[in-house]
């Protein structure tokens, strides 16, 4: 596949790109980049014959494929473009005599995610490009010595209250793209049963927001986690809470225990009073 005259050109977002190109017939392509970047899903001809005058169809495989970017006759042809798609998508002109039909779709977001189909008639070409865009909590540096920036944030566990005889706990975290799962974990690493499916919000950017609740009980460490991760990007973060003793109900078993000794002291009370009258009546006789 050949490169653009600069390696600047192919820093437009892109984090990581697999490729695997058998261009006589079909190929595959993944490219994962970070939500509000532009991202460039690569295509080319092989041998690297010129594209100038040839026709060029990118479509995206939904359920029904959506029409992403026409190149016909010598020029951009996008009236039927798919409406999301408008002012959105981009060749690059200088490249079309190398061969290059790569496609630029700037500020991508989590609803451009899915599989895209480069299409050229004759000779024919086919490369399917897989996109995933997702959003990084920190500095990330491609293979092609890209940086991008996303806002994915810790998790945050707060204490909310308590229920039956355990902890109830609380867990939030946002700026997730794609969407993320979200787990609470004991100190073994075992998965917790949580109060419910987490909740979650999408803003107007694609990006999520998730809640979730767990009702723990007293253990010999009293350490929890809570960890959101993605899939598909490999993404994961965790926060770990040590609940105090003092914060857990008194247990049942204590209660139970404390009940009784009330009881039996009530008894022991109510024989010696028992007693003590009996001595009385016997004594006035």
């Amino acid at each position: 596949m050949k490169t653009f005259p600069t390696a600047a050109a192919w820093c437009f977002g892109i984090l990581f790109i697999s490729v695997s190109l058998t261009t006589t017939g079909s190929s595959e392509v993944q490219v994962v980049g970070s939500a509000g970047d532009d991202i460039i899903l690569p295509c080319s001809l092989k041998p690297s014959v010129s594209a100038e005058d040839m026709t060029v169809q990118w479509t995206r495989l939904n359920l029904k494929a959506e029409k992403v970017h026409l190149y016909l006759d010598g020029r951009v042809s996008n009236e039927d473009q798919f409406p999301s798609y408008k002012g959105k998508t981009s060749m690059f002109n200088e490249e079309l005599k190398n061969g290059n039909v790569s496609l630029k779709l700037n500020r991508v977001t989590c609803s451009d995610v899915g599989s895209y189909r480069c299409f050229i008639p004759t000779p024919r070409q086919e490369t399917t490009v897989q996109l995933i865009v997702g959003a990084v909590s920190q500095p990330v540096i491609s293979v092609l010595s890209c940086i991008c920036v996303g806002a994915v944030s810790q998790p945050v566990i707060s204490i909310v209250g308590t229920k039956d005889w355990g902890v109830v706990l609380k867990c939030e975290s946002g700026g997730w793209c794609p969407e993320p799962e979200m787990e609470w974990l004991d100190s073994s690493g075992t998965i917790l049963h949580a109060d419910g499916p987490p909740e979650k919000h999408r803003d107007s950017e694609d990006r999520y927001a998730v809640r979730r609740h767990v009702t723990v009980n007293q253990t010999d460490t009293n350490r929890f986690t809570c960890r959101v991760q993605q899939q598909e990007i490999n993404h994961l973060k965790e926060t770990e809470i040590h609940v105090p003793d003092d914060v857990f109900p008194k247990s049942q078993v204590g209660l139970i225990v404390g009940l009784s000794i009330a009881a039996a002291a009530v008894v022991v009370l109510a024989a010696f009073a028992g007693v003590y009258k009996w001595r009385t009546a016997d004594s006035v006789l």
